[in-house]
Protein backbone atom coordinates (compact mmCIF):
# COMPACT_ATOMS: atom_id res chain seq x y z
CA UNK A 1 0.00 0.00 0.00
CA UNK A 2 1.22 3.74 -0.60
CA UNK A 3 1.55 6.19 1.89
CA UNK A 4 0.09 9.89 2.80
CA UNK A 5 0.99 12.34 5.37
CA UNK A 6 -0.14 15.29 6.27
CA UNK A 7 -1.06 17.10 9.48
CA UNK A 8 1.99 15.25 11.25
CA UNK A 9 -0.41 11.80 10.59
CA UNK A 10 0.49 8.89 7.86
CA UNK A 11 -2.20 6.38 6.46
CA UNK A 12 -1.62 3.74 4.28
CA UNK A 13 -4.00 3.95 1.01
CA UNK A 14 -4.40 1.76 -1.83
CA UNK A 15 -4.79 3.96 -5.00
CA UNK A 16 -6.03 2.01 -7.50
CA UNK A 17 -7.81 2.23 -10.87
CA UNK A 18 -8.59 5.34 -12.90
CA UNK A 19 -11.51 7.79 -13.60
CA UNK A 20 -13.65 9.49 -11.31
CA UNK A 21 -12.63 9.72 -8.19
CA UNK A 22 -14.21 7.31 -5.08
CA UNK A 23 -12.82 7.60 -1.39
CA UNK A 24 -13.92 5.11 0.95
CA UNK A 25 -13.48 5.25 5.01
CA UNK A 26 -13.85 2.09 6.98
CA UNK A 27 -15.33 1.78 10.58
CA UNK A 28 -13.40 1.61 13.90
CA UNK A 29 -11.77 -1.65 14.84
CA UNK A 30 -11.56 -2.57 10.83
CA UNK A 31 -9.34 -1.42 7.87
CA UNK A 32 -9.93 -0.56 3.79
CA UNK A 33 -10.00 -4.42 3.96
CA UNK A 34 -14.11 -4.08 4.66
CA UNK A 35 -14.12 -2.71 0.76
CA UNK A 36 -12.46 -5.15 -0.69
CA UNK A 37 -15.23 -6.01 -3.11
CA UNK A 38 -16.28 -2.78 -4.33
CA UNK A 39 -12.63 -1.51 -5.06
CA UNK A 40 -12.15 -4.59 -7.20
CA UNK A 41 -15.32 -3.77 -8.73
CA UNK A 42 -15.60 0.31 -9.23
CA UNK A 43 -11.63 0.41 -10.04
CA UNK A 44 -12.15 -0.96 -13.64
CA UNK A 45 -13.74 2.21 -14.02
CA UNK A 46 -12.87 4.80 -11.18
CA UNK A 47 -10.15 5.91 -9.39
CA UNK A 48 -9.91 4.47 -5.66
CA UNK A 49 -8.69 5.69 -2.74
CA UNK A 50 -9.43 3.66 0.27
CA UNK A 51 -7.73 4.70 3.36
CA UNK A 52 -6.93 2.66 6.43
CA UNK A 53 -7.57 5.55 8.97
CA UNK A 54 -4.77 6.77 11.60
CA UNK A 55 -4.32 3.49 14.56
CA UNK A 56 -5.90 0.90 12.13
CA UNK A 57 -5.24 -1.23 9.51
CA UNK A 58 -1.61 -0.69 8.21
CA UNK A 59 -1.74 2.64 9.02
CA UNK A 60 0.50 3.64 12.59
CA UNK A 61 -1.32 5.59 15.27
CA UNK A 62 0.23 9.04 15.10
CA UNK A 63 1.94 9.98 19.01
CA UNK A 64 -0.80 12.92 19.42
CA UNK A 65 -4.24 10.97 19.77
CA UNK A 66 -5.85 11.96 15.88
CA UNK A 67 -9.37 13.92 16.63
CA UNK A 68 -12.10 14.22 13.92
CA UNK A 69 -11.03 17.49 12.92
CA UNK A 70 -6.89 16.70 12.06
CA UNK A 71 -8.55 13.67 10.20
CA UNK A 72 -10.89 15.63 8.28
CA UNK A 73 -7.94 17.95 7.82
CA UNK A 74 -5.82 14.65 6.62
CA UNK A 75 -8.77 13.86 4.32
CA UNK A 76 -9.30 17.04 2.82
CA UNK A 77 -5.67 17.10 2.40
CA UNK A 78 -5.56 13.73 -0.02
CA UNK A 79 -8.38 14.98 -1.52
CA UNK A 80 -6.62 17.96 -2.85
CA UNK A 81 -3.92 16.37 -4.07
CA UNK A 82 -5.04 13.14 -5.27
CA UNK A 83 -8.82 13.87 -6.25
CA UNK A 84 -9.79 13.90 -10.14
CA UNK A 85 -12.84 16.69 -9.56
CA UNK A 86 -15.41 16.47 -6.88
CA UNK A 87 -15.32 12.67 -5.54
CA UNK A 88 -17.83 10.42 -4.33
CA UNK A 89 -17.49 9.31 -0.64
CA UNK A 90 -18.04 6.61 0.72
CA UNK A 91 -18.10 5.52 4.14
CA UNK A 92 -18.89 3.28 7.21
CA UNK A 93 -19.46 4.40 11.01
CA UNK A 94 -16.97 6.84 11.93
CA UNK A 95 -16.01 7.19 7.93
CA UNK A 96 -19.57 8.16 7.35
CA UNK A 97 -19.68 11.12 9.91
CA UNK A 98 -15.90 11.73 8.03
CA UNK A 99 -17.40 11.96 5.09
CA UNK A 100 -20.27 13.75 5.96
CA UNK A 101 -18.21 16.45 7.95
CA UNK A 102 -15.92 16.97 4.71
CA UNK A 103 -19.08 17.59 2.61
CA UNK A 104 -20.07 20.19 4.96
CA UNK A 105 -16.15 21.77 5.16
CA UNK A 106 -15.33 21.11 1.71
CA UNK A 107 -18.25 20.64 -0.79
CA UNK A 108 -16.39 21.88 -3.49
CA UNK A 109 -14.35 18.56 -3.36
CA UNK A 110 -17.79 15.97 -2.56
CA UNK A 111 -20.30 15.44 -5.52
CA UNK A 112 -22.14 12.67 -3.12
CA UNK A 113 -21.73 10.88 -0.29
CA UNK A 114 -23.01 7.15 0.69
CA UNK A 115 -23.25 7.03 4.42
CA UNK A 116 -23.15 3.54 5.53
CA UNK A 117 -24.46 3.13 9.18
CA UNK A 118 -23.58 6.17 10.08
CA UNK A 119 -21.54 7.21 13.20
CA UNK A 120 -22.42 10.06 15.37
CA UNK A 121 -22.32 10.60 19.50
CA UNK A 122 -26.72 9.50 19.45
CA UNK A 123 -26.53 6.07 17.21
CA UNK A 124 -23.59 5.57 19.61
CA UNK A 125 -24.95 6.04 22.79
CA UNK A 126 -28.40 4.00 22.05
CA UNK A 127 -26.29 0.81 20.89
CA UNK A 128 -25.05 -2.22 22.01
CA UNK A 129 -21.52 -0.79 23.27
CA UNK A 130 -22.86 2.92 24.19
CA UNK A 131 -22.82 2.17 27.62
CA UNK A 132 -18.75 2.49 27.12
CA UNK A 133 -19.49 6.61 26.24
CA UNK A 134 -22.10 6.99 28.83
CA UNK A 135 -20.24 5.38 31.81
CA UNK A 136 -17.86 8.42 31.17
CA UNK A 137 -20.52 11.04 32.13
CA UNK A 138 -21.68 9.03 34.86
CA UNK A 139 -18.50 8.19 36.52
CA UNK A 140 -15.88 9.43 35.05
CA UNK A 141 -13.16 8.52 36.90
CA UNK A 142 -13.62 5.00 36.51
CA UNK A 143 -14.07 5.64 32.90
CA UNK A 144 -10.88 6.91 32.32
CA UNK A 145 -9.12 4.08 34.38
CA UNK A 146 -11.25 1.10 32.21
CA UNK A 147 -10.07 3.08 29.14
CA UNK A 148 -6.35 3.59 29.90
CA UNK A 149 -6.38 -0.22 31.30
CA UNK A 150 -7.79 -1.30 27.69
CA UNK A 151 -5.13 0.47 25.81
CA UNK A 152 -2.59 -2.00 27.02
CA UNK A 153 -4.83 -5.17 27.23
CA UNK A 154 -3.90 -7.65 24.43
CA UNK A 155 -6.64 -8.57 22.32
CA UNK A 156 -6.59 -12.39 22.46
CA UNK A 157 -8.20 -14.53 19.39
CA UNK A 158 -11.61 -15.60 21.07
CA UNK A 159 -12.00 -12.29 21.83
CA UNK A 160 -11.22 -10.76 18.32
CA UNK A 161 -14.25 -13.52 17.08
CA UNK A 162 -16.16 -12.45 19.39
CA UNK A 163 -16.37 -9.13 18.64
CA UNK A 164 -16.84 -9.46 15.30
CA UNK A 165 -19.68 -11.45 15.52
CA UNK A 166 -21.58 -9.11 17.72
CA UNK A 167 -21.22 -6.94 14.84
CA UNK A 168 -22.48 -9.37 12.27
CA UNK A 169 -26.13 -9.86 10.81
CA UNK A 170 -27.38 -13.09 10.35
CA UNK A 171 -25.85 -13.38 6.55
CA UNK A 172 -22.46 -12.49 7.67
CA UNK A 173 -22.69 -15.18 10.16
CA UNK A 174 -23.60 -17.64 8.02
CA UNK A 175 -20.83 -16.44 5.89
CA UNK A 176 -18.13 -16.62 8.79
CA UNK A 177 -16.65 -13.04 8.69
CA UNK A 178 -16.43 -13.29 12.55
CA UNK A 179 -13.25 -15.98 11.14
CA UNK A 180 -12.55 -13.73 8.27
CA UNK A 181 -8.42 -13.54 8.60
CA UNK A 182 -7.82 -9.92 7.35
CA UNK A 183 -10.43 -8.47 9.67
CA UNK A 184 -9.10 -11.17 12.49
CA UNK A 185 -5.84 -9.15 12.09
CA UNK A 186 -7.16 -5.70 12.27
CA UNK A 187 -9.07 -6.48 15.76
CA UNK A 188 -5.60 -7.88 17.03
CA UNK A 189 -3.24 -5.38 16.03
CA UNK A 190 -1.38 -3.86 19.38
CA UNK A 191 -2.57 -0.27 17.80
CA UNK A 192 -6.55 -1.08 17.41
CA UNK A 193 -7.79 -0.73 21.19
CA UNK A 194 -6.01 2.29 21.80
CA UNK A 195 -6.98 3.89 18.21
CA UNK A 196 -10.62 2.87 19.50
CA UNK A 197 -10.03 4.54 22.63
CA UNK A 198 -8.80 7.71 21.01
CA UNK A 199 -12.48 8.01 19.03
CA UNK A 200 -14.47 7.26 22.01
CA UNK A 201 -12.58 9.90 24.16
CA UNK A 202 -13.93 12.49 21.02
CA UNK A 203 -17.01 11.38 20.91
CA UNK A 204 -18.59 14.61 21.65
CA UNK A 205 -17.61 15.73 18.05
CA UNK A 206 -18.53 12.67 16.37
CA UNK A 207 -22.14 14.69 17.49
CA UNK A 208 -22.05 17.22 15.66
CA UNK A 209 -23.89 16.07 13.03
CA UNK A 210 -26.86 15.44 15.67
CA UNK A 211 -26.62 18.77 17.00
CA UNK A 212 -25.41 21.72 14.37
CA UNK A 213 -28.63 22.57 12.04
CA UNK A 214 -26.54 23.75 9.16
CA UNK A 215 -27.35 21.96 5.78
CA UNK A 216 -25.38 19.97 3.73
CA UNK A 217 -25.53 20.65 -0.14
CA UNK A 218 -24.69 17.78 -2.14
CA UNK A 219 -26.56 14.76 -2.49
CA UNK A 220 -26.79 12.06 0.43
CA UNK A 221 -27.57 8.59 0.80
CA UNK A 222 -28.19 6.74 4.23
CA UNK A 223 -27.78 2.65 4.35
CA UNK A 224 -28.11 0.94 7.44
CA UNK A 225 -27.75 -2.84 8.36
CA UNK A 226 -30.69 -4.06 9.25
CA UNK A 227 -29.56 -5.93 12.36
CA UNK A 228 -26.68 -3.38 13.55
CA UNK A 229 -26.10 -4.04 16.91
CA UNK A 230 -23.11 -1.29 17.57
CA UNK A 231 -25.60 1.72 16.24
CA UNK A 232 -29.27 2.41 17.03
CA UNK A 233 -30.93 3.10 13.47
CA UNK A 234 -33.77 4.81 15.32
CA UNK A 235 -31.51 7.58 17.12
CA UNK A 236 -30.48 8.80 14.03
CA UNK A 237 -33.88 10.56 13.40
CA UNK A 238 -32.01 13.86 14.14
CA UNK A 239 -29.20 13.10 11.64
CA UNK A 240 -31.46 11.82 9.01
CA UNK A 241 -33.78 15.85 9.53
CA UNK A 242 -30.50 17.56 9.39
CA UNK A 243 -29.15 15.87 6.29
CA UNK A 244 -32.18 15.04 4.29
CA UNK A 245 -31.16 12.00 2.74
CA UNK A 246 -32.75 11.60 -0.65
CA UNK A 247 -32.60 7.90 -0.22
CA UNK A 248 -32.61 5.49 2.75
CA UNK A 249 -31.38 2.11 2.33
CA UNK A 250 -32.22 -0.60 4.72
CA UNK A 251 -29.84 -4.45 3.96
CA UNK A 252 -31.86 -7.31 5.09
CA UNK A 253 -30.23 -9.55 7.57
CA UNK A 254 -26.51 -7.36 7.54
CA UNK A 255 -25.59 -6.23 10.36
CA UNK A 256 -22.31 -3.59 10.68
CA UNK A 257 -20.61 -4.46 7.58
CA UNK A 258 -23.12 -4.75 5.23
CA UNK A 259 -20.31 -4.07 2.48
CA UNK A 260 -18.87 -7.65 2.90
CA UNK A 261 -22.34 -9.57 4.11
CA UNK A 262 -24.18 -8.51 0.92
CA UNK A 263 -21.58 -6.85 -1.45
CA UNK A 264 -23.43 -7.37 -4.76
CA UNK A 265 -26.32 -4.78 -2.87
CA UNK A 266 -23.34 -2.34 -1.46
CA UNK A 267 -22.05 -2.09 -4.69
CA UNK A 268 -25.09 -1.55 -6.37
CA UNK A 269 -26.08 1.20 -4.57
CA UNK A 270 -22.58 2.96 -4.81
CA UNK A 271 -22.90 2.60 -8.40
CA UNK A 272 -26.53 3.96 -8.57
CA UNK A 273 -25.39 7.23 -6.50
CA UNK A 274 -22.22 7.35 -8.69
CA UNK A 275 -24.71 7.76 -11.93
CA UNK A 276 -27.22 10.31 -10.23
CA UNK A 277 -24.19 12.41 -8.54
CA UNK A 278 -21.80 12.29 -12.12
CA UNK A 279 -25.31 13.36 -13.87
CA UNK A 280 -25.46 16.30 -11.81
CA UNK A 281 -22.10 17.69 -12.05
CA UNK A 282 -21.99 17.06 -16.00
CA UNK A 283 -24.87 19.91 -15.92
Amino acid sequence: MERFTSNAMTVALRDVGSGPTVLMLHNGGTSSTIWRNQIDDLSRDHRVLAVDLPGFGDSPRPQVPPTLDSMIGLLVDLLDQHGEGPSLLVGNCMGANLSLSIARARPDLVRGVLAVNPLTEATFRSGGIGFTHSMSRVAPAPARLVRSLSRRVPVLNPTAVATLRFQLGRKGARMGLHRDPELLACQRRADQMPALVDVLDDMSSYGSLDRDPSDITVPVWIMWGAENKVLDRDAGADLQRLVKPSRVEVVDECGHLPMLEDPEKVTAVIRELDVLTGAEVRR
